[in-house]
């Protein structure tokens, strides 16, 4: 199974949408996936980031890096309840004091801040957007399932 396939199958019954950003034009479209491209190319996951928001119909996005192969259902649903709980601009996962921004929940009304960050020419680094957000931190621990 490849390693979209599962990704695909433990999100759908997570959330309504499962968007792609830099999902290769040529190649077929995962089933129930919607795919964005960069309108910043070159930028990196950042850029993919700001696509998928503008796509999202959400006002939230969880982000998860494409080749994260054994995503948790059980985290995510901990991570999206703990945000629910106490909103900010984005919950980052963390675990010591490694963090994941590949596997973080954003509010969508960030788009246009991320768009003029883009546009300042700013650094693409996730790390450097996020910086003057509000970011929680949702702390797991060290064990085999993270």
């Amino acid at each position: 199974m490849q390693i979209i396939t599962r990704t695909v199958s433990l999100l759908e019954p997570l959330f309504r949408e499962i968007i792609l950003a830099g999902w290769p034009l040529n190649d077929p479209l995962p089933e129930n996936t919607i795919a964005v491209t960069d309108n910043f190319p070159g930028m990196g996951p950042l850029a993919g980031i700001e696509a998928a928001m503008q796509a999202s119909s959400s006002p939230w996005l969880f982000v998860f890096g494409g080749d994260m192969p054994w995503l948790s259902e059980e985290i995510i649903r901990d991570q999206a309840n703990a945000l629910l709980k106490t909103p900010a601009d984005v919950l980052i996962p963390r675990i010591d004091k490694s963090i994941e921004p590949l596997h973080a929940i954003y509010r969508c009304s960030l788009h246009p801040l991320l768009v003029a960050y883009f546009e300042a020419g700013n650094n693409p680094a996730i790390r450097e957007f996020f910086k003057p957000l509000q970011v929680r931190y949702h702390d797991l621990p060290r064990n085999e399932t993270t």
